[in-house]
């Protein structure tokens, strides 16, 4: 059951997008969300191998502030089994409970600015078997509605790397860097202590660059990172080691007034 009054505001209705084959909404009930937290788990720990080092008592991926968001769920129509999860946090939320997730892993300054007219995405995945462009639109999709629902002027959140590696974390950065001004002002983005990388040989980096690894790196920039990019979305110019998921994770942060307005007609 959701206790939280603003939750309850933004819940309804909980459907969020009808496709023919899909639908996108909140999860309701305590079932859904497990529901939800059961695919999390089955992605991030039995297919991925991540957070091998948290203890688990059960097949669900929960923590601490999984009570202080909504679960967006993809449900296929024919089975209604849950094929894609994420969840949102608002900050008007956030601000009055534990704070933003990235919180923890990043040093924001300047967040109280903005906090309250933000949402936090996170925990994002897809069943293997769904991963296609059309699933990939549905998340899009929720996400504009999200923006719809909630008015929030801004998305924030962390994008992963499927790799611990810290001189691939370094290059993506490079790259990111050679697409423009990617670079969030917005927020002084740094890693907590916890968190930090590794110093990396910026020979092994340039590898990647200009080197011979070039044509490995794109492996390592997922889907997600590439629509953020596309549409005009922000990052944190420090990545850090997320060493329970066994992840580079980079802070995003998308202000709604910055859209690339070619490709949000196709995202969004």
């Amino acid at each position: 059951m959701i206790e939280n009054e603003i939750l309850k505001r933004l819940i309804e209705p909980p459907v969020l997008v009808e496709k023919a084959n899909f639908t996108v909404k909140f999860a309701e009930n305590p079932s859904e969300i497990a529901t939800a937290q059961r695919l999390r788990y089955n992605v991030f720990m039995a297919e991925q191998g991540h957070m091998s080092t948290r203890q688990t008592p059960s097949v669900l991926d929960e923590d601490e502030f999984d009570r202080y968001c909504l679960h967006l769920i993809i449900v296929e129509k024919n089975s209604q089994e849950v094929i894609g999860t994420y969840r949102v946090h608002p900050g008007e939320v956030a601000v009055k409970n534990l704070g933003f997730y990235s919180q923890q892993e990043f040093k924001l300054g300047g967040l109280e600015k903005i906090a309250e007219r933000s949402v936090e995405v996170g925990r994002s995945c897809i069943k293997p078997e769904y991963r296609n462009g059309a699933v990939v639109a549905l998340l899009w999709a929720g996400m504009a509605a999200v923006h719809e629902r909630t008015q929030c002027h801004y998305l924030l959140g962390c994008v992963s790397l499927p790799t611990a590696d810290p001189v691939i974390g370094m290059a993506v950065k490079e790259y990111l860097k050679s697409k423009g001004d990617v670079f969030t002002s917005e927020l002084d983005v740094a890693p907590q202590e916890a968190f930090a990388m590794p110093p990396v040989d910026p020979a092994e980096v340039e590898r990647y660059i200009t080197g011979d690894r070039k044509n490995e790196l794109r492996q390592w920039i997922p889907p997600l990172l590439k629509g953020y990019l596309r549409l005009g979305a922000r990052f944190g110019s420090e990545p850090v080691l997320d060493r329970e998921f066994g992840a580079i994770d980079f802070l995003v942060l998308f202000n709604f007034d910055e859209i690339d307005q070619k490709y949000a007609r196709h995202f969004l």
